[in-house]
């Protein structure tokens, strides 16, 4: 356990450059502390220690995005985006479109794209309580009430051994 304290510290201590070798290794991941070496157990805990940092580093943004439609390039950043009900109990529709329609307010007949229902987690009925989307520009998101967007970082983790 003192290995993995050291090695934790060490890789704290680096900030996200260890987050980021995940992303593109750059020729700083020398740097790096060599984890090869860690159980299964002191990798998950390492994971979710890399994920707090990135989580409160600078460029993590967490934007409320009022309900409304809104066009990807122009009201939202392009981009790979996890989206939630701003309100726990909340239940609402989102769509992710190409077309919209005449008042420029919902979706168009015949658009592409996708949609579906999320809810917050102290719903009464929690199904989809987020949604990943890598949204690109020229296309639309709507949503019937306010929903928050954090950047994408990566599949939850199912739990298995």
């Amino acid at each position: 356990m003192r290995r993995f304290c050291s090695v934790l510290s060490s890789t704290l201590a680096t900030g996200l450059a260890a987050a980021l070798l995940i992303i593109a290794p750059t020729p700083a991941a020398a740097d790096l502390p060599d984890i090869s070496g860690l159980s299964f157990d002191e990798l998950v805990e390492l994971r979710e220690q890399l994920n707090l940092a990135i989580w409160q580093s600078e460029d993590w943004q967490e934007v409320t995005v009022p309900a409304g439609t809104w066009t990807i390039g122009e009201d939202i950043p392009a981009g790979h985006w996890t989206i939630r009900p701003a309100g726990s109990q909340d239940m609402l529709n989102v769509a992710y479109h190409d077309l919209v329609d005449a008042s420029g307010q919902g979706v168009a007949p015949g658009w592409h794209g996708w949609n579906g229902i999320l809810t917050g987690p102290d719903h009464p009925y929690p199904e989809r309580t987020s949604v990943d989307l890598d949204m690109v520009e020229g296309m639309h998101f709507t949503c019937s009430k306010p929903v928050i967007f954090t950047p994408y970082a990566g599949k939850p983790d199912l739990g298995f051994k």
